[in-house]
């Protein structure tokens, strides 16, 4: 409460009673510890800056772990755009160009079993992939993106059918 009043001296005892509740929440349901040390901080950047618009009525604690739910959610969103960018290889420029020879036949084994499930796709869905060289799609953004959507479910299936779960 002194916090939403304007009182900054409450904050280094918030922090002190709140941090290890929220990072212990925040490591229960992320993989990794820096990315939940990443999502305590940000629960506490969007705590000060929305404790003016705090509901006294509320439960605090309440309040705090309903933005550290949504900070954690927003993370697992970030994880799965990341594995997905690197599986259809926008990260692979990045890579060092003078790797061993054991990541050279790793590489070459994951093209090969990449290239065998998209084997697997219809001609339409490699050229919604933009695997397939073809003319330009004429189509609405949103229908475009719902088409990605489903070839690429549909590639996870072929890949889980061949491979197993990623």
């Amino acid at each position: 409460m002194r916090l939403s009043d304007g009182d900054r001296s409450a904050f280094p005892i918030l922090l002190d009673e709140l941090w290890p509740v929220i990072l212990a929440f925040a490591q229960r349901r992320l993989r990794h510890p820096e990315d939940a040390e990443d999502v305590a901080q940000e629960v506490f950047l969007r705590i000060c800056s929305r404790i003016s618009n705090f509901d006294r009525e509320r439960d605090g604690l309440s309040w705090a772990f309903g933005i550290a739910s949504y900070e954690i959610l927003t993370q697992r969103r970030r994880q799965s755009r990341r594995r997905e960018a690197f599986a259809s290889g926008h990260l692979l420029q990045y890579a060092d160009p003078a790797g061993s020879q054991e990541e050279a036949v790793i590489e070459q084994e994951l093209a090969a079993a990449l290239t065998m499930a998209m084997g697997a796709l219809s001609d339409t869905d490699r050229v919604i992939l933009g695997l397939a060289a073809a003319p330009s799609l004429d189509l609405p953004g949103p229908t475009l993106r719902k088409r990605r959507q489903r070839a690429l479910g549909r590639l996870r299936g072929v890949w889980r059918k061949l491979y197993g779960k990623p």
